[in-house]
């Protein structure tokens, strides 16, 4: 191809409009958007993670939670304080089917439960595991819960000296958060 003026005009524009590509390409740095969403908050059985009290000798439901709803509570009450139920000292006391956990969502989670850096002694296991040698701890180690199943779980309370578990001071009770993490 031999340089004219018309080869070099149309070279030139092929070489801006390469350039306008390359420099124009819609990308930014930031942006700022305000958008409305709303929350719908259901009851412990209904909700995307399923909770249900099922051993009413150390759990019930009681109002008091978002929107009005039902929440679970757990309570072993000091026998000589005229509760229901309590824990020997020195000793390991179990509570089978505590609680179940249902995924009602689609998406399989990692379920697993956080207590208080100050508890010890305190085990939710799994019921399915019950007598294994060393069954799910879900205060320590997460459990896949697959979409639309249950799992029901185990309370252990710990009061021998290598357990360590204590009553809590000042009249509060222990705060428990259980978790589930989208696979």
């Amino acid at each position: 191809m031999q340089l004219t003026r018309r080869n070099t005009i149309i070279g030139l524009g092929t070489l801006a409009a390469g350039a306008g590509v390359i420099g124009g390409s819609g990308a930014f740095d930031s942006v700022e958007a305000n958008r409305s969403f709303e929350v719908s908050v259901s009851g412990d059985a209904g909700a995307l993670l399923g909770l249900e009290a099922t051993n009413d000798t150390i759990a019930g439901m009681e109002s008091g939670g978002a929107g009005g709803n039902d929440v679970i509570f757990f309570e072993i009450n000091d026998a000589e304080a005229g509760g229901d139920a309590a824990v020997n000292e020195n000793a390991v006391t179990e509570f089978f089917d505590a609680f179940s956990v249902t995924n009602n969502g689609t998406q399989d989670v990692n379920l697993s439960i956080e207590l208080p850096a100050s508890v010890s002694g305190i085990a939710f296991t799994l019921a399915d595991e019950r007598g294994d040698a060393n069954p799910t701890d879900l205060a320590s180690e997460s459990y896949e819960l697959t979409s639309g199943s249950s799992i029901s779980v185990d309370l252990q309370i710990d009061t021998t000296t290598s357990g360590g578990y204590v009553e809590p001071t000042g009249g509060s009770p222990y705060q428990i958060t259980i978790r589930a993490v989208a696979v």
